[in-house]
């Protein structure tokens, strides 16, 4: 389990998560700005082990400071990253949206500190998410919006995909009605004979029936 870590603690916490951290460290009457600081010291720009206690004399706009570095790491690598997963699962022009939009929403909120840097990040990159899929007639619902968009072949609007899947599937049916040809035309060749035989036994059966036999 993760210690309590005070203010001038100079443990270092177990793997158990960031945020399960953060409450313990505020529990304990730490600052959200100091934590961010002693979780990612060399980006705040302090020369310290991970998680360690700060140097002495570091006044509040120091420890907001670093706190903003952090934050901005964070405000550029989470969108981008996010903007990559989304990329990769089959929406890249809303990822693009997603780590623009969160790059830019972080920078927008940098002048309010770490929490404004956050916030616009994450409003950012929603906003930004939305903008793109507008600007290109997208609606995720339905399978038909958006332009027929390509990039070297993989589909990047949900028209694009079902355009594709469509296509594939009629590749794949005139598959399987070219193997299936032989059988079927061999059935069809049993049915013909079966109608044939009925089609003789009925004209047998008129020609005897209307025959004169010793009459």
């Amino acid at each position: 389990m993760l210690g309590v870590y005070g203010t001038g603690t100079t443990e270092t916490p177990q793997t158990e998560g960031m945020f399960q951290g953060l409450s313990n460290f505020l529990a304990a009457g730490g600052s959200i700005d100091e934590y961010m600081m002693r979780a990612f010291p060399q980006t705040a720009g302090i020369s310290t082990k991970r998680f360690a206690a700060l140097p002495k004399g570091l006044s509040k706009a120091a420890v907001r400071g670093g706190a903003s570095k952090v934050a901005m790491m964070g405000s550029r690598r989470i969108p981008i990253a996010g903007g990559l997963l989304q990329a990769a699962t089959g929406d890249p022009i809303g990822g693009a949206g997603t780590a623009i939009g969160g790059v830019v929403g972080g920078v927008v909120g940098a002048p309010f500190g770490p929490l404004g840097i956050a916030i616009g990040s994450t409003l950012g990159a929603g906003i930004g998410q939305t903008g793109t899929r507008a600007l290109a007639g997208i609606d995720i619902n339905d399978p038909y919006s958006g332009p027929d968009l390509n990039l070297f072949g993989i589909p990047l609007t949900p028209y694009a995909k079902t355009k594709k899947k469509r296509e594939r599937a009629r590749e794949e049916l005139g598959k399987d009605m070219e193997a299936m040809e032989p059988f079927i035309q061999k059935q069809m060749g049993r049915e013909m004979a079966a109608q044939q035989q009925v089609i003789t036994g009925n004209l047998m059966n008129t020609a005897l029936a209307n025959a004169r036999f010793g009459r």
